[in-house]
């Protein structure tokens, strides 16, 4: 009998396709995460309004510019302006140094007050150039101090007072008798004869006056006061009055450039002890302090001048771009709240000052709030011909041709 072969059929085995490599819990929580923190950074660029910066176009501005380029230089203020497609250059100058000099290439200038200004319109106008002003802010001239130093001019003659009175716990605005103190700069009284461990003269460092338009309004307000508070009116009688008030701005020595950041330098004290600088310059230092430490510097106060003077920059545009940009910073909400957190008095589109604004942001950020106009006394400034002669004559400034 032959032999039977049986052959069984081959076994058949179905295996799984394997699992998708983006369904793999090692690739789906890093993937989530990933695309949860895009979600989250997409709907904070829609609700910033950022999200269609890369397709934007921007304008760069050129803007020369004297003070006042703090506030161009803060990020929030250069974010706002990227998100209307504006972004700004700045070059720093002084105010005087901007009226003297050529700005052709230039979008706009923004001289801190306005003696400098009024020579760059008329050369703009004389030239049948375009140019558009705007005045967004302001900011009074002060004289900025330490305690040690306000309390002893408080004590001396009573050259200084106290805003708020001796109930108050901690005073940092004093109002200044700048008779007084001009009669203490005229004595050549030093602060040892005060009392005080400095031997140098009684006075208040300012900026190069040949530079600067602070140390420039600066001259004219201790030339209006030390004048009987009249104005010179011929070239001889200011040249005169240059001549007496000389010794009270270049005795400090070298004039700086920057004598606002010697005032806030730790060494401050030994460095300026009595500082021309801006309202503002002050009020943001304070903020700041405020905000990072809890608590204001107590060291540091402000001088203000019985004998009003106000500084009204002027934003002149020099291009229609420019003008755009004057038109943000005067109207635009998130600018002009950003110029009262940086301690600016904004001035309504019409010109009319917007003064509580000022008063309740610093409320709000827990500094006390100053009082301004206490005199009724305004200083004036001679014509910007005579102020210029005066200059040139008390800072031995080059001559600049007109």
């Amino acid at each position: 009998m032959a032999n039977q072969t049986t052959t069984d059929d081959p076994a058949l085995r179905i295996v799984d396709p394997p699992r998708s490599a983006f369904r793999r819990r090692r690739f789906l929580v890093p993937f989530w995460a990933a695309a949860l923190l895009a979600l989250a950074g997409t709907i904070t660029l829609i609700i910033s309004g950022t999200i269609t910066l890369p397709f934007n176009r921007t304008v760069v501005l050129e803007g020369k510019l004297a003070s006042k380029s703090e506030f161009f230089a803060d990020p929030q203020v250069r974010r706002t302006l990227m998100r209307h497609g504006i972004q700004v250059h700045l070059t720093k100058a002084g105010s005087r140094d901007i009226a003297n000099n050529d700005v052709s290439g230039y979008d706009f200038v923004f001289p801190s007050g306005q003696p400098a200004a009024v020579l760059i319109r008329n050369q703009r106008q004389r030239d049948k150039q375009y140019f558009k002003v705007f005045k967004p802010f302001f900011s009074p001239l002060i004289l900025a101090t330490f305690r040690g130093y306000a309390e002893k001019l408080v004590s001396v003659g009573k050259a200084a007072t106290s805003q708020q009175g001796p109930e108050a716990a901690k005073e940092y605005y004093y109002n200044l008798d700048v008779a007084r103190f001009v009669g203490l700069m005229e004595g050549r009284k030093t602060w040892a004869d005060l009392g005080l461990p400095n031997g140098n003269r009684v006075l208040a460092q300012s900026s190069d006056v040949c530079w600067s338009n602070s140390a420039g309004v600066y001259l004219g307000l201790i030339a209006f006061v030390a004048n009987g508070n009249q104005v010179p009116v011929t070239e001889a009688e200011a040249l005169r009055l240059a001549d007496r008030i000389k010794p009270w701005l270049t005795s400090q020595g070298l004039a700086n450039e920057e004598v606002a950041r010697l005032y806030f330098a730790p060494e401050g004290r030994g460095l300026a002890p009595v500082a021309v600088i801006y309202e503002h310059q002050f009020l943001a230092h304070q903020m700041r302090v405020k905000e990072q430490t809890g608590a204001l510097d107590e060291q540091r106060v402000l001088l203000y001048p019985e004998a009003q003077l106000q500084t009204v920059p002027e934003l002149i545009a020099l291009t229609p771009e420019g003008a755009r940009l004057g038109e943000l910073i005067t109207t635009h909400p998130d600018l002009r709240a950003r110029a009262l957190a940086l301690g600016l008095r904004v001035l309504e589109p019409d010109g009319t000052l917007s003064n509580g604004q000022l008063s309740e942001q610093l409320s709000r950020a827990g500094l006390p709030v100053p009082q301004t106009g206490v005199g009724d006394t305004e200083t004036f400034l001679p014509s910007v011909p005579l102020l210029e002669k005066m200059i040139t004559r008390v800072g031995e400034c080059p001559e600049v041709p007109r």
